[in-house]
């Protein structure tokens, strides 16, 4: 008689612990690294653009608002280098914008260039 053939079953081994990550952990982390760099790129940029319309505020009591073709070229920044950012602080109320796209810092904006410089408010009592 014939010996009854018994299946045989092979344990999956644990994966060997590698010391590089798989290629979907890098590049998730690359990515993370490229979206914080642009992320910190566009905050740079958007205080130096506060800054530009703080002082074109302060000093130019009639003529202060600024175009986006000419915080492009002030900055050296490439067309449509600064239109993200500039609609970004649209949105979130820190310049206004009149109907020729030149902008005007609000007090917001004044507050959030001061609080991204380091510059605390004097206490009002």
């Amino acid at each position: 008689m014939r010996k009854p053939v018994s299946p045989t079953v092979e344990l999956e081994s644990e994966p060997e612990a590698s010391a590089e990550p798989s290629s979907d952990v890098q590049q998730s982390a690359s990515d993370l690294a490229e979206i914080q760099a642009e992320l910190v790129a566009d905050e740079t940029l958007l205080l130096r653009i506060l800054g530009m319309l703080y002082l074109s505020k302060k000093r130019n009591i009639v003529g202060y608002a600024v175009s986006i073709i000419d915080v492009e070229r002030r900055m050296g920044l490439p067309r449509e280098g600064a239109t993200f950012v500039c609609d970004y602080m649209k949105y979130k109320r820190l310049v206004l914008a009149d109907d020729k796209s030149r902008f005007t810092i609000t007090v917001e904006g004044i507050d959030y260039l001061r609080r991204g410089l380091g510059v605390e408010k004097a206490a009002t009592e």
